[in-house]
């Protein structure tokens, strides 16, 4: 590669020698990103994102983390539920509501029990706990809804309590639950 010193403006110019394969690349983009040099100053950048992740938006490094570490996003006063290995505070002490709350901007006053619902799977999706949530209500009203996920039986029931106690709390509502080892089912009826 040859770098010439001489600037045009504010730009280098670069002489290089690519393999066929790059220059099918380079020439792939070069419409969109409007010349040879926009794609290499693009894909430089991209680069130097993927080495050095710390210059990214924080919120860019939660979606990669979730992704490519499959993290989770947790709550403070659940993480510390969990760090006390108090499961039972974990059902009581959480900011469900809130998050639901802030995920569907606007206050439980202001929902139907299918609005919360909803919340409850865009929420729980976004946070990475589950891979897939389905939520169904047949003609009578009564919704199920299932949770799928990739760890243990146990994972199951911990989730299935935790939401049968918040829909009970916040909605009064008949929650039953079937269990089974990367999923489980809610059958939520409004009382």
């Amino acid at each position: 590669m040859i770098i010439s010193h001489e600037r045009k403006g504010q730009k280098n110019s670069v002489h290089a020698t690519i393999s066929d394969e790059s220059y099918e690349i380079l020439q792939q983009f070069k419409e969109e990103f409007g010349s040879k040099s926009a794609v290499v100053d693009a894909g430089l950048k991209s680069l130097k994102k993927l080495k050095e992740p710390l210059l990214e938006d924080q919120r860019k490094i939660w979606c990669r983390a979730r992704d490519e570490l499959n993290m989770l996003l947790v709550g403070k006063t659940t993480f510390l539920s969990y760090i006390k290995g108090n499961v039972e505070e974990a059902y009581t002490k959480n900011i469900a509501l809130e998050a639901i709350e802030w995920y569907l901007g606007k206050r439980i006053e202001n929902m139907t029990l299918e609005n919360f619902l909803e919340g409850l799977k865009g929420m729980w999706l976004a946070a990475n706990y589950f891979y897939n949530i389905e939520l169904e209500k047949n003609e009578k009203g009564t919704f199920q809804i299932r949770f799928n996920h990739e760890l243990t039986k146990d994972y199951s029931i911990f989730w299935a309590q935790y939401f049968e106690k918040l829909l009970i709390d916040n909605w009064g509502c008949f929650v039953e639950a079937f269990i089974r080892n990367e999923s489980f089912y809610l059958i939520i009826r409004e009382e």
